[in-house]
């Protein structure tokens, strides 16, 4: 069988390793992580040509981070979803 060279295998040395991350607001952990071997970031900048282009470009990473977030917490913590059907509703219908 010939080896595809696409499929191939890489090694990379741990400091190598990129991380990307928040932090929480006590400094002490990752509320979110971006890892891996060969990680690379490209911004096209032909088409970043101003803030307002840089801005926009962030704001758009910022949704599709927000997408994966919700996903991942809907798939892992889905119970938040559903009312706890004992609470009482802060307002009446009558209102």
């Amino acid at each position: 069988m010939e080896e595809n060279p696409e499929n191939g295998t890489v090694t990379f040395k741990k400091d190598e390793l990129t991380t990307y991350g928040v932090l929480y607001y006590d400094g002490n952990e990752m509320m979110c992580a971006i890892t891996g071997y060969d990680l690379n970031i490209a911004f096209n900048m032909r088409l970043i040509n101003s803030i307002a282009d840089a801005e926009s470009c962030a704001n758009a990473l910022a949704d599709v981070f927000y997408e994966a977030l919700m996903e991942q917490l809907i798939e892992q913590k889905a119970d938040f979803i559903k009312p706890n059907l004992e609470d009482k509703p802060i307002l009446n219908k009558e209102e």
